[in-house]
């Protein structure tokens, strides 16, 4: 009967090892063919795509990433609305750029930040903020909630849980004479 525990025990886990591999090997080709199409100029052999390309997959965030890119994307497609494009915790790291999730390419910017290059200083679930105007943050969220299921809140923010990954709506108020009211 032990045999028999130990032996599922280790079918379960190869399926696990080749589940997880399969989505590093998804995401690194999603990746590399967005690169191809949309941005050729960068080259997927450019060295800040690679070492942020390896250090997503080796701390697991690959398929976190690509949720959270294609529900940004999905904002963009249906509501018209980006994050803001100076603001949040992926400015200037360049596979949230090419997966849509920031705005601005960090390397024509000069903005090319490391912290997703070094998969030692990444702690899980990585903790993200994107921001949006006041004006229209809520109905981002309502959006959200309307096509992904663990939508939360956390000290009144709202926040997505995806693998790996949470993510934090945030309000940029424009006036700023308001400002310091949502930094705090």
């Amino acid at each position: 009967m032990s045999t028999k525990k130990t032996h599922k025990e280790q079918e379960r886990k190869r399926k696990q090892q080749l589940e997880a591999r399969a989505n590093i090997d998804a995401f690194r080709t999603q990746l590399e063919m967005k690169i191809r199409n949309r941005f050729p100029e960068l080259g997927t052999d450019h060295p800040a795509v690679v070492a942020e390309m390896d250090a997503i997959c080796a701390t697991g965030l690959a398929e976190g990433m690509i949720v959270l890119g294609k529900m940004v994307t999905g904002i963009r497609t249906e509501m018209g609305v980006n994050p803001e494009a100076d603001k949040g915790s992926l400015i200037g790291a360049i596979v949230p750029y090419v997966l849509g999730i920031t705005m601005e390419n960090p390397i024509e910017n000069g903005q090319l930040d490391s912290t997703l290059a070094n998969a030692a200083e990444i702690k899980t679930p990585l903790q993200v903020r994107l921001y949006f105007d006041n004006e229209v943050r809520n109905q981002v969220v309502e959006w959200v909630k309307a096509h992904y299921p663990n939508v939360t809140t956390r000290l009144g923010q709202p926040i997505v849980k995806l693998p790996n990954v949470v993510a934090e709506f945030k309000k940029v108020v424009k006036d700023p004479e308001y400002q310091h009211l949502l930094e705090q």
